[in-house]
């Protein structure tokens, strides 16, 4: 009976020293992992700080023709884009619809990882997933069950809840796809269904588009993704600018005190980047066209306050193009007025006009190095995942 006593006791005592033993395992190996989460968090930082104490070494490493290929923001050019890529050095691509049409998420994010290993800094890639009637990729079912709802419908099924949870899930999803950029959210202020944005807009009330915006661009900060407000100063009750040049007559309190409210939140917010449309705004600059406008421009950075990176609408549109027809003209007349990257469909000749443009001295390499430093500041969260553990 002592024996067996002596034996249960054993038993016992050496179920407890298991018990012990994975209790220290289990917390060991919690603490192993929140050490290494912090580890990998310290490195992300030391390696976001070290990109961005490295700018000017950067900067100052690049060739000209390499800081001018920075400031554009190409379409996703039709054949070879990975060699084109490798050749030029863009800024970026954007992708549009017939691109992820007849192609796989697989397939998307092969070619994403492809353009980012040819290029020298982080390349901006780019679509309009905007939700409701501008989607790109949500489109198609391969990529998503449904497409992404407009802002308007989110809010009328979720409220603002369900505004910020459709965000964190554009933005992951376009992650997920190698994705780094929405040209997105739509910041202009309609004022009734009549007017060509209207469908595209949020609301008619530039408070509730104020908060759409915040909303939208803080999500998109949080999960590393760079959007973009669009379209300064604000399409209003404006015509198509795709197709020719239209003019806004209102008078400038109006637009202060009506439509730059959504632009005025999102740069609170932080947004990275502001896109300019091709209107005429008479108010400010009543001979060019906002986004080749350098009193525009002046009111962005010396009214607004915006320190980031100024895009152009697409340089192809008509508001562009039926005012001035020459590419390498578009291109100087773009930089002299303040735009830090220029959209186009013709990259070549942008960048080529531009080029020679600073060679010429007719654009110093002194305001190339402006716009290229708020570029390279703006790809700080673009810095490649493997290369941060």
């Amino acid at each position: 009976m002592a024996k067996y006593k002596k034996s249960a006791r054993t038993r016992r005592i050496i179920s407890v020293i298991i018990a012990l033993a994975l209790v220290a395992a289990i917390i060991f190996g919690i603490v192993s992992g929140i050490i290494k989460a912090v580890h990998a968090i310290q490195a992300k930082n030391e390696t976001r700080k070290e990109y961005k104490a490295s700018i000017q070494y950067q900067l100052d490493k690049m060739t000209l023709e390499e800081k001018v290929a920075q400031m554009i923001l190409s379409y996703q050019p039709e054949q070879d884009f990975v060699s084109v890529q490798k050749k030029y050095q863009f800024g970026g691509y954007v992708f549009f619809a017939k691109y992820f049409k007849n192609n796989t998420p697989e397939q998307v994010v092969a070619d994403m990882a492809a353009l980012q290993d040819v290029s020298k800094q982080p390349m901006l890639l780019a679509v309009d997933e905007e939700g409701g009637k501008v989607n790109r990729i949500s489109k198609y079912p391969q990529y998503r069950d449904e497409p992404f709802a407009s802002g308007a419908e989110v809010f009328h099924g979720g409220g603002w809840d369900g505004v910020l949870a459709d965000s964190k899930e554009k933005a992951m999803f376009l992650k997920v796809l190698g994705l780094n950029t929405n040209l997105a959210p739509v910041a202009d202020v309609p004022y009734d269904e009549k007017n060509y944005i209207y469908n595209r807009a949020f609301s008619t009330d530039p408070e509730q588009v104020s908060q759409y915006v915040e909303t939208v661009i803080g999500e998109y900060n949080d999960q590393n993704v760079l959007g973009c407000l669009k379209h300064y100063p604000g399409y209003g009750d404006g015509g198509n600018s795709h197709l020719t040049v239209i003019e806004d007559t209102r008078e400038q309190q109006v637009l202060d005190s009506r439509d730059s409210q959504p632009f005025q939140a999102g740069i609170a917010a932080n947004a990275p980047m502001v896109m300019v449309s091709h209107n005429i705004v008479d108010c400010y600059d009543a001979k060019n066209p906002a986004s080749l406008s350098k009193a525009v421009h002046s009111v962005l950075r010396d009214k607004l306050g915006f320190q980031g990176v100024i895009v152009t609408d697409g340089l192809e549109m008509g508001g562009i193009t039926k005012f001035v027809s020459d590419p390498a003209k578009a291109a100087v007349m773009a930089v002299k007025a303040g735009n830090d990257l220029l959209c186009t469909g013709t990259p070549v000749e942008h960048y080529e006009g531009l080029l020679a443009a600073v060679k010429s001295g007719n654009i110093s390499e002194e305001r190339i190095n402006e716009s290229v430093t708020r570029i390279l500041q703006m790809k700080q969260v673009l810095v490649p995942e493997e290369e941060e553990s």
